[in-house]
């Protein structure tokens, strides 16, 4: 099965691939010896492919709320076909249905 462009290119795969991007991001910090607790700036995973907001979260939390949800969304922000499972402090997450 191809995937065909939208008009603004593949907009229902940014969630996915700014997943992607933020497990490097994790990635890369936990090379670099970040302290643990302090704040890594993450990328929204919301489904606006303008969107540049930045989700500031430690790498204690990045783990743990990963392993809760699909999607880690600066709040006010929404993932296509995604449901709001929990809102946070300067996060909500995102299941897919």
């Amino acid at each position: 099965m191809s995937v065909k462009p939208t008009a603004d290119g593949y907009p229902h795969l940014r969630p996915e691939l700014t997943r992607l991007r933020n497990g490097r991001i994790a990635q890369a910090a936990r090379q670099h010896r970040f302290d643990p607790a302090v704040a890594v700036p993450f990328i929204c995973e919301c489904s606006e492919e303008r969107c540049d907001e930045l989700v500031r979260l430690s790498l204690v939390e990045y783990t743990r709320l990963r392993r809760d949800c699909d999607f880690l969304v600066a709040p006010g922000h929404e993932v296509d076909d995604a449901t709001v499972t929990r809102v946070k402090d300067g996060v909500w997450l995102y299941r897919v249905s």
